[in-house]
């Protein structure tokens, strides 16, 4: 483990937020981020994002998961409307998903792509890329490389609390980018919401190291050089997540209970280009 200071600041200033496994997200108190202090140092990260496993001072945690087909239904329909004018022009597109997982976003932009475009994946965690890759999906295992050829479009869902340094991260993410690209990512509000008690789902610590709030996401993207396109805001605390919430609570996960539509977390949808 190792005490680090604020990964959107620099500053060493921080309060507790939250507790999950024995670990502890805080609260810088200059800009309001949260991240995870003291956090697994960079050896057990990179073992962790490789294998899905996370060792004894996690519990040995499990964060394989599994495909789930209704993902690519999901954000086929999403990317559909949040890129409509692209597919309209009809131009091949060069697309490439971080954080592949399963190659559910590689299966759904396909389906949507003009004749001649390209679609791949990358994907740290040697179970998920390899499954993706036997299903016929052109998923390489390993991380994001600034020298990987350049494309139009880089999407990052639900990457973003997995990442040490995202600033770090999104440098590279534009050296892959041509001088018109763009990137598509999701993740969550979290840093906007006062106590933990206001966000109904777990944590997911330690494999979720940092949360944003929209300011400090729209902020990193201007620190790398991107404008903002689009940003949706989606509520995720309908009657449907209340009730798989209860379930998770019965299996014993910690997650916190809450009445439907009283959150003010919601998902961040944000599509942004070089400028």
């Amino acid at each position: 483990m190792e005490a680090i200071a604020c990964p959107y600041c620099g500053v060493r200033d921080d309060e507790p937020w939250a507790h999950e496994r024995g670990f502890t997200t805080v609260r810088c108190r200059p800009c309001g981020f949260l991240y995870l202090n003291p956090r697994p140092n960079a050896e057990a990260i990179d073992a962790a994002v490789r294998t899905g496993m996370h060792g004894e001072v996690a519990q040995n945690l499990n964060v394989v998961a599994r495909r789930r087909r209704a993902k690519i239904i999901q954000y086929r329909d999403v990317f559909a409307r949040l890129f409509e004018e692209v597919w309209k022009r009809g131009e091949p597109v060069s697309w490439l998903d971080v954080g592949a997982g399963y190659g559910e976003i590689v299966e759904a932009v396909t389906s949507l792509i003009p004749p001649g475009s390209s679609v791949e994946g990358v994907e740290p965690m040697a179970p998920k890329a390899s499954q993706a890759r036997a299903r016929g999906l052109n998923v390489t295992q390993g991380y994001l490389q600034s020298n990987h050829a350049k494309v139009d479009i880089v999407s990052m869902i639900d990457v973003f609390s997995h990442i040490p340094s995202f600033g770090t991260f999104l440098l590279d993410v534009r050296n892959v980018l041509k001088p018109t690209g763009e990137v598509f990512m999701e993740t969550g509000n979290l840093a906007d919401l006062d106590r933990r008690e206001d966000f109904p789902g777990e944590l997911g610590l330690p494999d979720h190291l940092a949360f944003a709030g929209e300011a400090h996401l729209l902020g990193f993207l201007e620190r790398a050089g991107f404008e903002l396109v689009r940003i949706e805001r989606v509520r995720v605390d309908g009657a449907i997540n209340t009730a798989k919430s209860i379930a998770k609570k019965i299996l014993g996960r910690p997650v916190l209970l809450r009445m439907p539509y009283s959150s003010r977390y919601r998902q961040l949808l944000i599509r942004a280009r070089l400028s």
